[in-house]
């Protein structure tokens, strides 16, 4: 069996020397405190608005390294003769990569990562986007935070109680049930998950969730892949669909490929010998019929496989299930998903003995 990485193209960065957690000065600010309300007659005064700023200097070796200013805002409301006063203050923000360039202030709607100067979008879902995801506070050594929802591929519909660690690609790739986790959640009654690795991800590759429950078998997702110097990560990941495959699904699709000429008998059952399960949807979450999935490349000995209504195949084209097997993909083999004969989205397979890998291609 050949042991492959999984890669999402579509949605789907390790740090060298991330600076120390940076310490605000004493005097930066409180947290936001709501202002009592009161009433009175008339028209009360515009509020008197003063803002502040300051920065907050961290050292490594002999450099000083200074982070964005600390914006502390102070709201003096005049009611006849009572004050109220709110303080505000936004921390400093640490020094890892892409933090710093999107537009979007902390608290603001979001729907990826870039747009948020934080570099940290707290999305748990991805088709459809979840509506609460703000952009938040980093963590300050430039670890990253896991958000994400464990679902069932087959029902699409979360599962509670998952046991989810991160680990690195390779390790996922050679060695899925003994992969050293960097960071490890169990998921909440909707299915959520919100930790955080600890200090800055070291994998080559890029990283993978892997997910698993009883009744369910362990499933890798891919998370997100390294950045262009090939070894950093942001503070935030690519892909929050974390996708677990039932036993009872696995070994109803193995029995019925079993039958199958055109399958190998040792790439089965899924599971212990690995294989992909995808699922094709759109932006919306609606698995999509009429999907093609193919490799593009010459000669592959991939073998793929769509699942009917009644539980059989056919190899043709995704149903209105969406489901998709690939048994045998060769190593960081590509495939491409075609509607009505055009290109609409891909993705990197990726199998490995003892674990089922997942693949979902999410359509514009």
């Amino acid at each position: 069996m050949r042991l492959v990485f999984i890669e999402l193209t579509v949605g789907c960065v390790l740090l060298s020397g991330c600076p120390d957690p940076i310490e605000l000065d004493d005097d930066a600010g409180s947290e936001a405190s709501s202002a009592d309300d009161e009433s009175t007659t008339g028209t009360p005064p515009n509020p008197t608005t003063s803002t502040s700023t300051t920065s907050a200097t961290t050292t490594m070796g002999t450099t000083p390294m200074t982070g964005p200013p600390v914006t502390v805002t102070t709201v003096v409301t005049t009611i006849g003769t009572d004050t109220t006063e709110t303080d505000t203050a936004t921390t400093d923000l640490p020094e890892c990569p892409g933090v710093g360039e999107g537009p979007l202030g902390i608290g603001d709607p979001c729907v990826t990562n870039s747009e948020c100067s934080s570099a940290l979008c707290t999305l748990n879902s991805d088709a459809p986007l979840n509506p609460d995801a703000v952009c938040d506070v980093p963590p300050v050594d430039c670890s990253m935070r896991i958000t994400g929802t464990v679902w069932d591929i087959v029902t699409q519909q979360p599962v509670a109680d998952a046991d989810m660690i991160v680990v690195g690609a390779l390790q996922a790739a050679t060695n899925p049930t003994g992969a050293m986790a960097l960071a490890s959640d169990v998921s909440a009654g909707d299915g959520r998950v919100d930790t955080e690795t600890a200090g800055p991800p070291i994998a080559p590759i890029g990283l993978v969730a892997l997910s698993e429950r009883s009744g369910f078998w362990l499933t890798a997702t891919g998370l997100a892949s390294p950045g262009d110097d090939g070894t950093s990560y942001g503070v935030g990941h690519d892909v929050h669909d974390l996708w677990v495959v039932s036993e009872n699904a696995a070994t109803a699709w193995s029995n019925m490929l079993a039958l199958d000429p055109a399958v190998d008998p040792t790439s089965l059952p899924l599971g212990d010998e690995g294989g992909v399960v995808g699922l094709v949807r759109d932006s919306s979450g609606t698995p999509v019929a009429g999907a093609a999935v193919t490799s593009t490349s010459g000669g592959s000995g991939a073998i793929v496989r769509f699942l009917n209504l009644d539980g059989t195949f056919n190899a043709s084209a995704t149903t209105d299930l969406g489901l998709f097997v690939i048994l045998e993909p060769a190593l960081a083999e590509e495939f491409e998903v075609t509607v009505a004969g055009m290109v609409v989205g891909g993705g990197t397979a990726g199998s490995a003995n003892g674990a089922i890998f997942s693949l979902a291609v999410d359509l514009p």
